[in-house]
């Protein structure tokens, strides 16, 4: 008897429909892969499955026995734990209480701050992630460091059923997190595992099924398929996986729009030399946590800097914040690394997200004018691939990829021409991944200098027309045209620079 029997599942949101007449088995000791676009309806069946949300129709059963839906405790005791893309944990809390947040020990009841960082500690340590600090507020966490404490504080709980909802997005390392899933496979529990990493699914799952529409159309099996078929099927019509070419190749003497001289930030970049000539795409390549970020937001205004020249078009520019950089000769702007937290408005429309930078513009007497105002949004969406009838709604309900659709859109309007993209294509699915890189290249191709990380070394290979690679906070090594391969991004990735063409000499 399978572990897990879905049937039925439908949920409407007003005209819409989330999941129609979806089901899935599945049974224990299985690690089974849910792959889909984003909006095909893989959140939402998870949702179901946790609690979260009760559909209009349909049937979970966990063993044989019917689950109540839409109560996340009824969820819980049934033995399905989930982690979820779009972090759960509380900000304003630390480590440990994030950790134990729902049995927090207590002495006559108040909550013992000794006992819950001792407690969080023993958890921390037996799944291998013990270099967080329990005491650390988790809003001060980088974002790799947030998603293995999601993970650690669902994989904890021994679960039954382990839902796993794109766990690698923002890993740098996928072998702890495989090494523990197949680990709770072996004790016999339902592993869900969502992800539009293709070739993590087919490295760990057995067995696998597609979503389109909110439907169920296919199975497949993940250790013999073909990724353009998976991917057909994902959206419903064939598509080349190919990255958008260059159409013209960049003039030698195409002006410097962006150049960092002796570049700093704090002690997490030192001495960076770097330039980003119009029309080009750059890539920045790197492991977790080699200055990457702060690379891009000292460029971009967001971290402070503490040393080295910022040149825009030829001038050297402060760019103390994001307002002094955007206002720097071409502007520059920023897609920042968490969209969920720095790059949208949740509860505000895709409209009013997109329009922020015309704001002055669209308004007379202080008042915003609507029509005008959706217009403008309408056009720079459709630059950047998102569906119109996606513009109404509150862009925190939205997919991952509609909602860094509407975070490039927004960028598109500010008129920048120095586009700092820091991994915009992290979780989400491939077709909106090309879209993206549909942009960025037009955006290339309109003349914009765009700077590119992503933790995804094949991006930087289609995409780039440099590449930079960083490790412990320099600039190692550059590569350029054919020299731009895996293989030498990832030698110099981890130090071994012996082939590569130095990029900062002997700096200290």
């Amino acid at each position: 008897m399978n572990v897990l029997e879905v049937s039925g599942l439908t949920k409407y949101y007003g005209d819409s429909v989330a999941l129609d007449n979806a089901g899935i088995s599945v049974g224990a000791g299985v690690i089974h892969a849910i792959v889909g676009e984003n909006g095909a309806g893989k959140s939402t069946m998870v949702k179901v499955l946790s609690g979260m949300v009760t559909p209009d129709s349909g049937e979970v059963k966990i063993d044989g026995t019917v689950l109540e839906l839409g109560v996340p405790k009824v969820s819980r005791s049934a033995g399905v734990f989930t982690a979820f893309q779009e972090l759960s944990l509380l900000p304003n809390l630390t480590v440990a209480e994030n950790l134990l947040i729902a049995e927090l020990p207590t002495r006559s009841g108040v909550v013992s701050r000794r006992a819950v960082q001792g407690q969080a500690a023993k958890i921390l340590k037996e799944w291998g992630v013990d270099d967080l600090d329990p005491g650390l507020m988790v809003g001060q966490l980088p974002l790799s460091a947030k998603q293995r404490l999601e993970l650690v504080r669902t994989l904890s709980h021994n679960p039954k059923i382990l839902i796993l909802d794109e766990p690698t997005a923002a890993l740098p390392d996928t072998d702890w997190l495989f090494r523990h899933v197949r680990a709770a496979r072996d004790r016999g529990a339902c592993v869900l595992y969502i992800s539009h990493k293709l070739a993590e699914i087919g490295q760990l799952c057995e067995s696998g099924t597609i979503m389109r529409n909110g439907k169920i159309v296919g199975d497949f099996n993940p250790t013999n398929f073909s990724h353009d078929e998976i991917i057909s099927s994902m959206i419903g019509r064939s598509i080349s996986m190919a990255f958008p070419p260059r159409v013209t190749a960049i003039p030698a003497d195409a002006p410097i729009l962006l150049k960092a001289i002796d570049f700093e930030v704090g002690n997490r970049v030192r001495g960076v030399d770097l330039q980003v000539r119009e029309g080009e795409i750059v890539g920045v390549a790197g492991l977790e946590g080699q200055g990457q970020r702060e690379l891009f937001y000292g460029l971009g205004g967001a971290s402070p800097v503490t040393g080295g020249i910022v040149e825009v078009a030829g001038t050297a520019t402060k760019v103390s914040n994001p307002r002094k950089a955007l206002k720097a000769g071409p502007g520059i702007a920023l897609v920042p690394e968490e969209r969920k937290r720095e790059g949208i408005f949740a509860d505000l429309t895709s409209v009013t997200n997109i329009s922020v930078p015309a704001l002055k513009k669209l308004s007379f007497a202080g008042i915003i004018r609507r029509g005008p105002e959706r217009k403008l949004a309408m056009e720079a969406g459709r630059d950047a691939h998102m569906p119109e009838e996606y513009l109404g709604r509150d862009v925190g309900r939205l997919s991952g990829g509609n909602q860094q659709k509407s975070v490039l859109a927004r960028t598109n309007l500010t008129g920048a021409k120095i586009l700092l993209m820091f991994d915009p294509t992290r979780g989400i699915d491939p077709s909106a991944k090309l879209e993206v890189y549909s942009t960025l290249r037009t955006s290339a191709a309109n003349g914009a200098a765009v700077l590119f990380y992503s933790t995804e070394i094949p991006e930087l290979v289609g995409l780039c027309d440099r590449v930079i690679v960083m490790y412990h906070g320099r600039a190692v090594a550059e590569f350029e045209g054919e020299r731009i391969t895996e293989d030498a991004i990832m030698q110099a990735a981890v130090g071994n620079t012996s082939s590569a063409t130095a990029a900062q000499g002997d700096k200290s």
